[in-house]
């Protein structure tokens, strides 16, 4: 069947001939506001927890859109990060709060708060599960080739991870094992609000 445009009211549908709507394949905003967070070459904590926060806000919505992980290590080796969703915040050790960058210079500055921890915390807040994970191998940066690991929700009309409120948390696990290798992980970021 042929794709047609139905006129309706103001906005043209395009369906699938028999009237069906055709389902789009992004549900993405390219209007709404957008951040970005990148680092490099973090070093975990020895036997790393949580590495890295992302906290709701108190005025928006919050939606975590990607988290791209790589990484070197001075030989091969493998980690399996995932991302946790928390329901109280993480307390003790040392992090830093960098900032998101808006991606459009007219935009406010985000309200998320981020967390980058580089010595781990003393109490993890409170698990609410796993929400996906994977395994990411680690080889010598002279190797050339760089494996990563994409965590990317909301694009393909699956619903992105929402955060509603302060008490609302993702953030990037490492399991608490020790990591062979000495590791640098590079971390790429990006989230909307509303």
């Amino acid at each position: 069947m042929p794709i047609v445009g139905k006129q309706l009211g103001t906005v043209a549908l395009r369906d699938n001939g028999d009237g069906t709507p055709l389902v789009p394949l992004a549900d993405n905003d390219p209007q709404g506001m957008a951040y970005s967070y990148v680092t490099l070459n973090v070093t975990p904590a020895a036997s790393p927890t949580d590495i890295l926060t992302i906290g709701g806000s108190a005025t928006k919505l919050v939606k975590v859109r990607q988290v791209l992980l790589s990484g070197s290590a001075t030989a091969a080796t493998n980690i399996l990060p995932t991302l946790v969703r928390r329901s109280t915040a993480n307390t003790g050790g040392t992090a830093t709060t960098p900032s998101f960058l808006p991606r459009d210079t007219g935009d406010p500055a985000a309200t998320a708060a981020l967390k980058l921890w580089s010595v781990n915390p003393v109490a993890l807040g409170t698990l609410v599960g796993q929400i996906d994970g994977g395994r990411l191998n680690l080889a010598p940066a002279a190797n050339g080739g760089i494996d990563r690991l994409l965590f990317q929700f909301g694009w393909l009309n699956d619903k992105p991870i929402v955060l509603r409120g302060v008490n609302d948390f993702v953030c990037l696990n490492l399991g608490g094992a020790a990591i062979a290798n000495t590791p640098l992980l590079d971390i790429s970021i990006m989230i909307t609000e509303e």
